[in-house]
């Protein structure tokens, strides 16, 4: 079995710069490694320090993943990654490389993609009303990205009765199967459109309109007002999306108007960073 050694002493580093690019936490770039030795090398991790950044701590560097085996003689190309702050902003990066042993630095460029990510809590609702009915429920909306996240003021939820499409089918060619496909089409048309209901819309509360920071939440509520041609004593499903988020409805129709739920307490509204 050949020798493995954990220092690189031998291993040369491509002379030219690494280049990372990538959307927070994680950006990923190629390392060219070459090893003029006789034993197989290894090379674990590097430290990477961000020149004149005004982000994060100037004096803590970042490491960088390697992972590489070469054996003597060979020159490859291997996948590096670095972990970066998921709130760094988006641009572009200068750094240095350094590895264990070896006191010339390469040039490192760091280009940050914009990332968008947003999560609300919670992300399923379900809710119980009378057809026109507005509900209010508290929810948090936070900003996982590294760019600003703009809460919009309305949502629209495209309601459906649940299993419409099957059990209507199966209305259709009870009444019309004997009188051929025709028919039986031409009356499952007429029911699935008469199920069809308009969209549910929801007004956001605090916050809406407005900017909401990377690593920032807010908390808000979500009014549902509920179209008024919903049949009574029905189930309907459907879902809305806040940015990238995706939240699911699941409504019950009763007979009377539904009490609106409590809405949020004091501190709706008010906005909570995130631990740095």
């Amino acid at each position: 079995m050949a020798n493995v050694q954990s220092m690189p002493p031998r291993l040369s580093v491509g002379s030219r710069r690494l280049v990372l690019i990538g959307a927070p936490p994680l950006l990923e770039g190629v390392l060219a490694l070459a090893n003029p030795g006789g034993e197989k090398l290894k090379l674990k991790s590097g430290l990477v320090q961000l020149k004149d950044s005004p982000w994060g701590d100037p004096h803590l560097p970042l490491q960088l993943t390697v992972s590489a085996r070469v054996a003597g003689g060979l020159a490859v190309q291997v996948p590096v990654t670095l972990t970066v702050d998921p709130r760094m902003p988006p641009g572009n990066y200068a750094g240095e490389l350094r590895f264990e042993g070896d006191d010339k630095p390469r040039e490192v460029r760091l280009k940050v993609l914009e990332h968008r990510a947003v999560v609300v809590a919670p992300a399923s609702f379900e809710l119980q009303g009378a057809p026109g009915a507005s509900l209010t429920v508290p929810a948090v909306v936070a900003n996982l990205g590294n760019v600003p996240f703009t809460l919009p003021k309305v949502a629209l939820v495209a309601l459906g009765e649940d299993s419409a499409v099957t059990q209507l089918f199966h209305v259709a060619m009870a009444n019309k199967g004997a009188q051929g496909h025709v028919a039986a089409l031409d009356a499952y048309a007429q029911l699935v459109a008469a199920a069809e209901v308009d969209a549910a819309k929801v007004v956001i509360g605090a916050g809406a309109g407005e900017p909401i920071a990377p690593g920032e939440s807010l908390e808000t509520s979500f009014t549902f007002e509920l179209p008024a041609r919903l049949a009574r004593h029905r189930s309907y499903h459907g879902s809305f999306r806040i940015g990238r988020a995706s939240c699911s409805v699941d409504l019950e129709v009763g007979a009377e108007s539904a009490i609106e739920l409590a809405a949020p307490s004091r501190t709706t509204g008010n906005r909570t960073t995130s631990r740095k």
